[in-house]
């Protein structure tokens, strides 16, 4: 089982380096998911993050990944019980994310074999959820605990620690974030706007495609 979960976080990361943008989606509804995620996908932003919060998520992601095929890494966000892992394994999400550290959770992941990135602020919590082998680390809330400095300062303290930062990153400091050594970076609102309650595709389009000219710096 380790075998077969190491093989596949190491193909999670590979595809999230080359992405270096997990795009999140959650609204109080999920009917216009499949039109943003293709505005997204096309753009070149492939990594998704459904947030379970979201009406209707697990079927949002499952037709998700059939409208963008194996290319795109669909997976679910905020799971943070053991009867979640439980749902999305079932569901047959590409991944699973969380905000918060729970050692019940990240055991759960592990039984299945599938990939997670676990929420985490202190290097304590950092360094903690990292002995449990998630695929990497979502440094939450990244923007209210200093930015782009926090993130230097945690990554100096733990180098072999992939992180993601999450949580208020506006477009504007995606390019520092990854500069400053991130894997990838959590992007919702700021990314999405309102194209997930049946708004402007256009200006979604605008957005992801600079973002992922961004991203392509550091791929």
């Amino acid at each position: 089982m380790r075998t077969v979960l190491r093989k596949h976080n190491n193909r999670f990361r590979e595809r999230l380096a080359t992405s270096r943008v997990m795009a999140v989606l959650r609204a109080d509804s999920s009917a216009w998911f499949a039109d943003a995620g293709q505005v997204l996908y096309e753009a070149g932003l492939g990594v998704l993050e459904v947030d379970l919060a979201t009406p209707g998520a697990l079927d949002a992601i499952g037709v998700l990944q059939v409208e963008l095929g194996q290319d795109a890494l669909i997976g679910a966000g905020g799971v943070r019980t053991v009867s979640a892992v439980d749902r999305c394994a079932s569901a047959g999400v590409d991944f699973i994310a969380t905000t918060t550290f729970s050692p019940d959770v990240l055991w759960r992941a592990q039984e299945y074999a599938l990939p997670i990135v676990c929420g985490a602020l202190t290097p304590t919590e950092v360094d903690a959820a990292w002995r449990y082998g998630p695929a990497a680390v979502k440094l939450y809330p990244a923007a209210t605990s200093g930015g782009v400095r926090y993130l230097e300062e945690v990554q100096s303290t733990l180098p072999e620690v992939p992180l993601v930062p999450a949580g208020g990153v506006s477009l504007s400091d995606v390019d520092g974030y990854l500069a400053a050594g991130a894997l990838a970076v959590a992007v919702g609102s700021p990314l999405l706007g309102d194209a997930l309650d049946g708004g402007r595709l256009d200006e979604l389009t605008k957005r992801a495609s600079h973002l992922a000219s961004v991203a392509d710096r550091y791929a």
